[in-house]
């Protein structure tokens, strides 16, 4: 039989892990109980300082976080030995680092939920006396060390406030170019953005007003095609989907462009165009991210 155990009453969180394949692991009982966990919190910097000849110390440069090492440590139950065997494949399959980056969910029982992208480092079992159980220690490694909130806020701007319309009905409303909006980035850090742009739109330019950063694009997009910009570090684009394929539109963005991130707390971002169409519209895309949970 397998030994009773029990969860404490102030239990708070769940843990689940779903791989590249889209297979989840839920460390719960019956067949898991989670023993401890670390690296959720803040995770360690890097310094980066500079030192000239005959300098008393050295020059602060920047800090930088490093990469987040997150261990699991759980037990596994099993009626019989080959029950202890079985879940031990199925954990090193759900858990295979050759299937690339998963997501390691945590829910807290008050409905927060933080994800996280993960590759397994390392899987080891120890070895135990008793028959019906045995226990687990995972490493996983996040090369981007920050938790995220699993929905994706968006926001909808467009480029004339009043406008116009055919045929003219005199006197002529042109309208104002350009739209103002304050979002709010509840994370703990700075987080990217997704720009999509669906045309006709002629010249837009996208501002975060807070860090007087702007993306400016010389080009018409044309009705029906979409600009997507992604200011990601390590994933900064410029595409236009058209036709159904994906064309490279780094061309496109003037030189002075500043791939802009929200800061935590209030932004102001503004959008203004030279024209555009009926159809024109541009949508803004963030995840609120922490450095630790």
């Amino acid at each position: 039989m397998i030994t009773e155990f029990h969860y404490p009453i102030s239990r708070t969180y769940y843990l689940t892990f779903t791989n590249a394949n889209s297979e989840e692991f839920a460390i719960n009982p019956p067949n898991y109980l989670l023993l401890g966990y670390e690296g959720f919190e803040l995770p360690s910097m890097d310094i980066q300082m500079s030192k000239a000849p005959y300098q008393d110390g050295k020059t602060f440069i920047d800090d930088i976080f490093d990469e987040r090492v997150i261990t699991l440590t759980f037990a596994l139950y099993g009626d019989t030995q080959q029950e202890l065997f079985d879940r031990r494949i199925n954990i090193n399959q759900k858990f295979n680092p050759r299937l690339g980056s998963g997501v390691l969910e945590f829910n807290q029982v008050d409905g927060n939920t933080y994800h996280i992208d993960v590759i397994t480092k390392s899987i080891n079992f120890t070895k135990s006396v008793e028959r019906n159980y045995s226990i687990a220690v995972i490493q996983l490694i996040a090369p981007n060390p920050f938790w995220y909130d699993p929905a994706q806020i968006q926001q909808i701007m467009v480029g004339f406030s009043g406008g116009f319309s055919f045929p003219f009905i005199f006197p002529i409303n042109f309208g104002q170019v350009g739209t103002q909006i304050n979002v709010s980035n509840s994370g703990s850090v700075e987080t990217p953005v997704l720009i999509y742009l669906y045309g006709e739109v002629v010249d837009p330019v996208i501002t975060n007003v807070t860090t007087d950063e702007e993306i400016i694009i010389t080009r018409t997009i044309d009705d029906g095609d979409i600009l997507i910009i992604n200011t990601a570090f390590g994933e900064k684009s410029a595409l236009i989907l058209t036709g159904g394929e994906y064309v490279n539109a780094f061309e496109y963005v003037d030189p002075d462009s500043i791939f802009w991130r929200l800061l935590p707390g209030d932004n102001t971002i503004s959008y203004s165009v030279t024209s555009e169409g009926e159809n024109a519209q541009c949508r803004v895309y963030w995840y609120n991210r922490f450095s630790g949970v």
